[in-house]
């Protein structure tokens, strides 16, 4: 095995046990490292020292993308971008098995011997012949290069043995491509493992404690030569290996025949595999559609098809199109959706589709996955000093089996939740590996996005929606379309019996405050809406928070058999249960202050007895038989130290000495002389061992139809809210009355601007304008300006209010459904249709109020050109509150903000500050809704107005001028307002005649927000 293949952080600097030694003045023992998001994603993580990207200096902890085409410069040392060490973070062993002296480079597993997992990589690339000193590349799309020259495709190109081949921006020195080949031939490199390194090729622990002393203070972790940030997962020696069983395990694997196939003689060379009756291989799974794939027989050889499935059909790593045949061999794995199946060929065309299982009898029939946290690190800015990095997990490693039943506790500040995060894909690590069945979970997240659950803190359920109907949404958004409805109102009541819900299911669940479900019911709906799609993994981050007792103690023993039932592996951080309670879980993972795993073991008697051995080691008995009583282990272990910190520096917190016990704890739990440690790490649980196939690769769930169903339950919501819904609707008719009331007692007068503009004609025409006859001549009459002005604004007012809250307010449920299946576009569309449909309504019960009771000129036409332009301008008021609802963190910041938003649109909305008057304003003027709402709004009225008596003005002349308004010696007042831009006051609206102008721009606004708006979500995607 080559060291560091597939290693997931490497570090640089000049220290000897750094992967990338850099020996110059400046550079430090430990000066950065690069990490391995996954993906081909590498990123430049600089430390305390000096450092530069293409010239541009880099600040403490900063991350920038490695793309093997930055400079990056740590003192005034180059990287070298051609390091083994750099390239061997993408390399990890194919399955293709290539002729004798050649390597076949690529990023499909099957289609290679060596895979480099970088997106610039095709899925074969090129091919190496070493006994020839050839390189051949495959019509790559990013070309391969030799001696920085693009080659010609399929044109065998002589290689320097001292040189290096670049497969698109990835350097491969050809001295690595033979020790790889070497390794190749020795079977060092297992095939088609497409997994991280096995345990076997780190460092060994030291035999004495199984851990190694501190390498880089201040970092919070420990770390033996080779292994970057903190210390190496602990691994097993050989003879505890292999004399130790696994603790957990269910039990030699067996497997389990779920059906067999005649492909002989006359018989059909068809046969279907799906979720209903009439398949001829049936896997009763939700996830599986019910005709889910084909399995063909043209030959002899066997080829599998997808038939549109919604989760997909997955072959040698990759979702097959729909319709696609692949051949697939004898004892080779494939994925149906969730569930791993292996194709068993016999004599005479008779095969076998067989499943792996723990226990043929308990499980049979179930996907069942191993979950493994592989060297896990987490650091962030800290935030009392930005410059340092605080460590929230510190190296932990364990793996979880199906059937665990894991509770993950720990004091305060002992990153439970963030480690929750971490293992459920909400939160990649700085560095190590998450993996499901060998596979690195942030490359398959996608494909395992309805096979984890996850119940945060934070309920995920709408209060106006019964139990059922929450559960049945959330059945529809995650099952394959092809359910019908009676399967899913089935699957829907089995999971509400399962959960003890049937006495309440026509019940809204309702606030907490308003006690129509108990803490324990409203825990257990949260639950349901993940169980109704029949997870294989349930994260469940404090579910017994707030619960009663008789609650808690009930929740628990429901998970508890659930694990039992059906394999499912779940994970829950809890505070300290009771001891019934404690026991009843499978293991125990107790992490110290700071992510310091201090216990992974069976909770009984593993954890009492390694906790209260402090008790022994001071002469006393060891009682401890409870969680409350290890705590206190914990508390008498930090006094004193505490005391001995604060004897050296008054200034010393709890937190260090909280986190020298956990470390002191750490030492002991991790070794040789500790059994549960032996257990826990070795066997099937020895870190970096599984099935390491490549079974379930990327491929996004079907968002088919989900914004009918979005629009039907926000709908339903919105309804069920009879409070703020009437709140909301009763707006219009208040302000409009509000508005006939103010405006509709006032006195007919001269028109103001009409004066101020005789005087201004005045004075270019030396006063002949301002005769009192001018003035004398003219007419009285309603200004229904100001009154339109406050229609648009009050259009905005309904978009903003409306639409503030409605993201924020719902983030937790965003977030979820975001990790499953919910789509970015349907999920803004159907908040927007909804709300736009209730600002339809507000901008029409408004404006017939006002536009009749004030009288409004222009007839239905100009009520339809102006409800037209209140429309569109509330329209992208929603689209502005939608906005203001992501960008906040609450729903109290949201409607803080709401006016100040509003406060624009009144000052530059074209009335209070026309454009004429404060020009340099007039680019501003032109993004603001309202502006453009005032134009569409006006015009009409002003257009219907522009021959009234009171608004033509006879000026006793004969003369013409267009650009003055003035028509045979009579001034256009009405036109003249709207349209002049040379008039002091004016508004400026010079395409007043364009009809079509304000709606397009105002519909190009609201895009360009909507499109910002899914931006900024997708931005907050978890991964």
């Amino acid at each position: 095995m080559i060291p560091g293949l597939g290693k997931q952080s490497i570090t640089i600097g000049s220290a000897p046990t750094c992967d990338v030694v850099l020996v110059a003045p400046g550079v430090l023992p430990e000066h950065a490292r690069i990490v391995n998001h996954g993906g081909g994603k590498l990123l430049f993580s600089c430390g305390q020292g000096p450092a530069s990207a293409n010239g541009r200096p880099l600040s403490p902890g900063e991350q920038v993308p490695f793309d093997f085409r930055t400079q990056f410069v740590v003192a005034q040392t180059p990287v070298p971008l051609n390091h083994p060490a750099i390239t061997l973070m993408l390399a990890s062993p194919g399955s293709l098995a290539p002729a004798p002296g050649q390597v076949v480079i690529g990023r499909d597993p099957g289609r290679a011997s060596l895979v480099l997992q970088h997106p610039s990589v095709s899925s074969q690339h090129a091919t190496v012949t070493l006994d020839r000193m050839m390189v051949i590349d495959h019509n790559s799309t990013s070309g391969t290069y030799v001696g920085a020259q693009r080659i010609a495709a399929g044109s065998p190109t002589p290689i320097d043995p001292q040189g290096a081949i670049a497969f698109g921006p990835v350097p491969v020195q050809i001295s690595l491509l033979v020790q790889l080949a070497q390794a190749a031939r020795q079977s060092a490199l297992p095939a088609a493992s497409g997994a991280p390194p096995a345990a076997s090729v780190l460092p060994p622990q030291p035999a004495a404690s199984g851990y190694a002393p501190p390498q880089q203070p201040g970092a919070g972790g420990y770390a033996p030569p080779g292994v970057a940030g903190g210390y190496a997962p602990p691994q097993q020696p050989a003879h505890a290996a292999s004399s130790v069983p696994a603790a957990g395990a269910p039990g030699r694997k067996n497997k389990t025949v779920l059906g067999q196939l005649d492909f002989s003689g006359g018989g059909s060379n068809v046969k279907k595999i799906g979720r209903t009756p009439d398949n001829d291989i049936v896997l009763a799974h939700p996830q599986v559609s019910s005709h889910h794939a084909l399995l063909h027989s043209i030959n002899g050889q066997l080829y599998v098809e997808d038939r549109g499935s919604a989760n997909g059909t997955y072959v040698r790593g990759n979702r097959i199109a729909p319709g696609q045949k692949i051949a697939v061999q004898s004892g080779e794995k494939i994925y149906i959706g969730p569930m791993p199946l292996q194709i068993e060929m016999g004599g005479a065309g008779a095969v076998e589709v067989v499943q792996e299982e723990y226990s043929a009898d308990r499980w049979a029939g179930r996907p069942l996955y191993e979950i493994e946290a592989w060297s896990l690190a987490l650091q962030v800015p800290d935030r009392d000093n930005p410059n340092e990095q605080k460590t929230l997990l510190d190296n932990v490693s364990f793996k979880a089996l199906p059937g665990d039943m894991i509770a993950l506790m720990g004091p305060s500040g002992a990153g439970k939740t963030t480690l929750l995060l971490t293992l459920n894909g909400y939160l990649p690590p700085t560095s190590g590996v998450v993996r499901i069945n060998g596979e690195d979970l942030y490359n398959i997240y996608d494909t395992l996005r309805g096979s984890i659950g996850y119940v945060p803190q934070d309920d995920l359920v709408h209060p106006e929606l019964t139990v059922f109907e929450a559960v049945r949404y959330s059945a529809k958004f995650r099952l394959p379309p092809d359910y019908t409805e009676a399967e899913i109102d089935a699957r829907v009541e089995q999971t509400i019996k399962d959960l003890g819900l049937e006495g309440v299911k026509n019940l809204q669940i309702g606030k907490p405050e308003n006690k129509i479900l108990s803490g324990g019911q409203r825990k257990r709906v949260n639950i349901a809406l993940e169980l109704v799609t029949d997870p294989v993994i349930l994260f469940l981050d404090e579910p017994t928070s707030g619960l009663a007792a008789d609650d808690t103690t009930a929740l628990i023993s429901l998970l508890h058999d659930l694990t039992k039932a059906t394999g499912k592996t779940i994970i829950m951080t809890i505070h300290q249960p009771a001891k019934d309670e404690f026991e009843k879980f499978s293991h125990a993972l107790i992490l110290g202050y700071g992510g310091i795993p201090m216990f992974f073991g069976p909770t009984r008697p593993d954890a009492y007895r390694f906790f209260g051995s402090w008790k022994e080691r001071h002469g006393q008995q060891n009682d401890v038989d409870n969680p409350r009583d290890m705590f206190e282990m914990l508390a008498l272990r930090e006094r004193p130290i505490f005391d001995q910190l604060r004897a050296r520096n008054p200034n010393a917190s709890r937190g260090d000495a909280r986190k020298l016990a956990a470390i002191e704890w750490r030492k002991e739990f991790f070794s040789d002389g500790n059994p549960t440690y032996r257990r826990m790490y070795s066997g099937r649980r020895e870190i970096g061992t599984g099935q390491g196939q490549r079974g379930i690769p990327a491929g996004r769930a079907t968002t088919k139809g989900q914004l009918g169903l979005l629009l039907s339950r926000y709908f339903k919501v919105k309804k069920r809210d009879i409070g703020g819904t009437l709140i909301m609707l009763l707006q219009a008719p208040i302000i409009g009355i509000l508005l006939a009331i103010v405006f509709g007692g006032q006195e007919k007068a001269i028109p103001a601007w009409c004066l101020g503009a005789l005087q201004e004609l005045g004075r270019r025409a030396g006063g002949a304008d301002q005769s009192t006859d001018v003035i004398k001549g003219m007419e009285v009459t309603t200004d229904h300006t100001a009154a339109i002005f406050f229609l648009v604004v009050a259009a905005v007012w309904f978009g903003t209010s409306n639409a503030a809250r409605e993201i924020v307010s719902e983030r937790a449920i965003y977030l979820r459904e975001r990790m499953v299946n919910l789509g970015l576009v349907n999920y803004v569309l159907s908040k927007y249709l909804l709300l736009a449909g209730f600002c339809l309504v507000q901008c029409t019960v408004l404006l017939a109020i006002v536009f009749f009771a004030l009288g409004f000129h222009g007839g239905m036409q100009a009520f339809g050109m102006q409800l037209a332009a209140l429309t569109a301008t509330s329209l992208s008021a929603v689209a502005l509150g939608l906005l203001l609802s992501t960008v906040v963190a609450s729903s109290e910041a949201a409607m803080a903000l709401t006016p100040i938003a509003l406060i624009p649109q009144v000052v530059l909305g074209g009335l209070m500050v026309p454009m004429t008057t404060v020009p340099h304003l007039r680019p501003l003027m032109y993004i603001i809704p309202a502006r453009w709402g005032f134009e569409g709004a006006i015009a009409p009225e002003r257009l219907a107005t522009a021959e009234d008596p009171a608004w033509v003005i006879d000026l006793h002349r004969t003369d013409t001028s267009a650009a003055d308004f003035i028509e045979g010696g009579k001034f256009k007042c009405a036109i003249a307002q709207m349209a002049a831009d040379n008039y002091a006051g004016a508004w400026g609206f010079t395409t007043y005649d364009q009809t079509w102008m304000p709606y397009a721009v105002l519909a190009g606004m609201t895009f360009i927000i909507l499109v910002t708006l899914c931006a900024v979500l997708k931005r907050r995607d978890p991964v």
